[in-house]
């Protein structure tokens, strides 16, 4: 058993017909043979070890099943010894029996925190002070707006695609409500709005429209709108990237006041990964999972997919804050959920 607070990481040595050889961090004067060590989350046994090194057998069902075949000289791995039935458990408890991989989707960035609403769009405007305005969204509206978020054109899908969790280093939401407005795409930490116009917009009543409503969110919100057609996204979507960066870059909050600390406060950040199927069912919003061996809480779940935030600590001291878009890493759901799915009759 594990708790999934790791203790070190390790640089692998050699990993060749299913014997893997790992640097022996000092901390672990206290192995023998077969210690069980959970490496990047996978419960193996010592096998041999000397004072440099240690040494475990890797079964064909483990190489199946995890990473673990995919592991090269120079790669490291996070470390936890068995946990002691006298210690406090710190994090939960962890079998160190990998269920499957997932795949990172995007590489790790920072974002702040809190994490986003179950309704994307409906929360307040930030004041001048930074604090968010609470307001009653009518009822039509709210309906409206997330009908439109279910049932977004094709161009709106295509560049939500290119934009959500954080891919432009900030968070956009999707029909946000302001001021009796509802914007395709919007993003509190800039008051930057994005609008993606269908044929309508080229004529010129709308087009009138469309500058009132701009001008409107500019002089009573603070909100500046960018706006694309269906046809530049379809053809030139780096294009219209490009142009987000840039206007992101040039939109950026100033920097922090001189004098205020030796070190710029750090964010924490945010890891989104792909689950396979089978391990769905075990996945509850709030709850605990495994990544690489690493005790984590399950932040926002949207289909098939997770995210999770890293605090500070847990990227300095483990693999995690390497982690780079496609990789794969090993999952072991909350054996307490699988435990309750397993006595819950079937009829």
């Amino acid at each position: 058993m594990f708790t999934g607070i790791i203790e070190t990481t390790a640089k692998v040595i050699w990993f060749y017909d299913g014997v893997l050889t790992l640097e022996r961090p000092s901390a672990f004067d206290d192995i023998k043979l077969g210690s069980s060590i959970g490496v990047s989350g996978v419960c193996l046994s010592i096998t041999a070890f000397d004072p440099r090194t240690m040494m475990f057998d890797v079964t064909p069902e483990t190489l199946r099943v995890t990473k673990m075949g995919s592991l090269h000289s120079g790669d490291r791995v996070n470390l936890e010894r068995a946990m002691r039935a006298d210690a406090r458990l710190e994090g939960h408890v962890v079998q160190g029996h990998v269920e499957g991989t997932g795949r990172v989707l995007f590489d790790v960035s920072s974002i702040p925190q809190p994490l986003p609403p179950e309704e994307e769009g409906e929360v307040g405007q930030k004041d001048e002070g930074g604090f968010e305005r609470k307001h009653r969204i009518p009822k039509l509206l709210r309906s409206f707006a997330r009908m439109m978020r279910k049932n977004p054109t094709r161009a709106e899908k295509i560049l939500w695609e290119a934009i959500r969790y954080d891919q432009l280093g900030v968070r956009f939401r999707r029909q946000y409500f302001i001021g009796g407005r509802i914007l395709d795409f919007y993003c509190p930490e800039l008051f930057l709005c994005i609008e993606v116009d269908g044929g309508i917009h080229l004529k010129s009543a709308q087009k009138e429209k469309d500058r009132e409503r701009d001008a409107f969110l500019a002089l009573d919100h603070r909100v500046r709108t960018i706006r694309f057609t269906n046809e530049e996204i379809y053809q030139n979507l780096p294009r219209v990237l490009q142009e987000l960066k840039n206007s992101i870059q040039n939109s950026s909050p100033p920097p922090s006041e001189e004098g205020l600390g030796v070190e710029e406060k750090q964010q924490t950040k945010q890891l989104v990964i792909e689950l396979p199927q089978h391990l769905l069912s075990n996945i509850i919003p709030k709850g605990s999972i495994t990544i690489d061996g690493v005790s984590l809480t399950i932040a926002h779940i949207e289909g098939n997919r997770i995210t999770i935030a890293l605090i500070p600590l847990t990227l300095e001291q483990t693999t995690l804050g390497s982690l780079k878009k496609g990789d794969r890493v090993n999952i072991e759901t909350d054996v307490l959920v699988r435990s309750a799915h397993a006595t819950i009759p079937s009829f």
